[in-house]
């Protein structure tokens, strides 16, 4: 699925044309407009199903006087028979829904979405830390974020609601085998993170050490969209500096580190061996002395080190987001007292 660039933006509704598989919901007035055109021109809908659409005619039917969800690019060829702009066709979307889907619940989507610092840097906090398939699993079926800092969760609640809101998501708590918590857990969670109590759903996991958090947004359209702009959001932040920044910012929050005990640094670590690259032609572009390293005791990781010469300019242009507890260490490196000429 591609989607296309406007402006700044990104098209969505344009994109999903692409896609066979997406069914619209649309508002009654616009089909009843479109079939007393039908009628008008052609007298029957056999008549313009023989004469131009060519399509099963128990489908065509079922279309007109069933159908709660239509095929997209279908309904595009439909109005091209009377001129009606595809514009038009847009406006009276009132949501999307792939064939097969289980869901009951259509998928709402603005028309277009601004690609600035904010969004890039939500981008690349879900392709550091959420369910992207990259990790040759199979390609996911749904949107599923998990961090253990509950400001990330909450960075990440609060983009979903700019850029995909009026779509219904839950949170899994995942606690430690044999941690017991308050009888107001849920209450406590859901006023932080500001949604409903009954969204919140606790458990606990086998292996956890520490209590973690998962995003669960049960829409296929949506990660399908948001993984088909790897390219053009990696495109727009190797061209802009600001949008670079938010980018990184997201990968920091997700997979960054700050050590400031006997040496200070900054270190990403991944093992996505072309996301790091990627990472690292911003760094560079940005004027950071950096490289990229394969980590010996970890086999298969991949790891970017930023040096103590560099911690105030790192702290003071880009930092690590969302995450506030390693923002905080990372200031307590850079104010740390040195001796004369001791950059470690």
């Amino acid at each position: 699925m591609r989607a296309k660039e406007i402006k700044n933006s990104i098209d969505l509704f344009d994109s999903l044309l692409e896609n066979k598989s997406i069914y619209v919901e649309l508002k009654t007035e616009f089909i009843s407009n479109v079939r007393g055109l039908i009628f008008d021109k052609y007298k029957t809908l056999k008549n313009f199903n023989s004469l131009f659409l060519g399509i099963d005619y128990p489908n065509l039917k079922h279309e007109f006087n069933q159908a709660n969800y239509h095929n997209f690019v279908r309904w595009l060829k439909i109005i091209k028979d009377f001129e009606i702009d595809r514009e038009e066709l847009f406006e009276n979307v009132k949501g999307f829904r792939v064939s097969g889907s289980h869901s009951r619940n259509s998928v709402f989507l603005n028309r277009n979405i601004k690609i600035d610092e904010k969004f890039v840097e939500g981008y690349a906090l879900y392709i550091a830390e959420g369910d992207t398939g990259l990790s040759g699993k199979a390609i996911p079926k749904k949107l599923r974020f998990t961090n253990a800092n509950i400001e990330v969760i909450k960075f990440f609640i609060d983009w979903i609601k700019i850029f995909f809101p009026d779509n219904y998501f839950y949170l899994n708590v995942i606690l430690p085998p044999n941690l017991s918590v308050e009888n107001n857990f849920s209450e406590i969670i859901s006023k932080k993170l500001g949604i409903e109590i009954g969204d919140v759903k606790i458990k606990h996991g086998k292996y956890n050490k520490k209590i973690k958090y998962k995003v669960c947004l049960g829409s296929a359209i949506i990660i399908d969209l948001l993984l088909s702009l790897d390219k053009l959001v990696k495109g727009l932040c190797a061209k802009d500096k600001s949008l670079a920044v938010g980018y990184i910012k997201g990968i920091m929050a997700g997979e960054g580190t700050v050590y400031f005990n006997k040496s200070r640094y900054v270190r990403i670590e991944m093992k996505n061996e072309k996301e790091i690259k990627y990472v690292y032609s911003l760094l560079k572009r940005l004027k950071y002395d950096c490289k990229v390293s394969f980590r010996k005791e970890r086999l298969g990781m991949c790891s970017i080190f930023i040096g103590a010469k560099q911690l105030e300019k790192f702290y003071n242009e880009i930092g690590f987001g969302s995450e506030n507890e390693r923002n905080e260490l990372l200031k307590l490196a850079v104010e740390k007292q040195l001796k004369v000429n001791q950059y470690i």
